[in-house]
């Protein structure tokens, strides 16, 4: 799970906060402002594994700039503020800030309580799940 997705699956609220001070002290000079736009969504038949497209996705990108490093986000659905939160995020990443290791940190943390929520909902899943071979008899 790389860091974007983590920021996707993550508590928002948290990352807001960081890129609130992020831009208490840099000067994020917004390159693209938040705009939408369709994307085609990628998926993989489990049976035969070839690609296809489910259709288009509304999505919201941005683009931002930090101390000459720039930051890409993009949020599902019309969400302005969520795109230019993940692209001062981004930029902060990227421009290897000091906050980035306090970033980094957060991080990892979201990391683990998301594999712990996805293994809670696989067991949740897994639980319900019918042997048909014992039915047959």
């Amino acid at each position: 799970m790389n860091y974007r997705e983590i920021l996707a699956e993550s508590d928002l609220s948290m990352w807001e906060e960081i890129s609130a001070d992020l831009a208490s002290h840099y000067q994020v000079k917004v390159i693209q402002e938040p705009e939408t736009c369709l994307v085609m969504m990628p998926a993989r038949d489990s049976a035969q594994q070839s690609a296809f497209f489910l259709g288009e996705v509304l999505v919201t990108e941005a683009v931002v700039e930090i101390d000459g490093h720039r930051g890409y986000g993009l949020a599902m659905e019309d969400r302005p503020e969520h795109a230019l939160t993940y692209a001062i995020i981004d930029a902060a990443l990227n421009g290897h800030l000091p906050e980035g290791e306090r970033i980094n940190q957060l991080l990892g943390e979201a990391r683990e309580e998301i594999e712990k929520r996805l293994e809670r909902e696989k067991r949740m899943i897994a639980s319900t799940r019918v042997n048909f071979a014992v039915m047959e008899g």
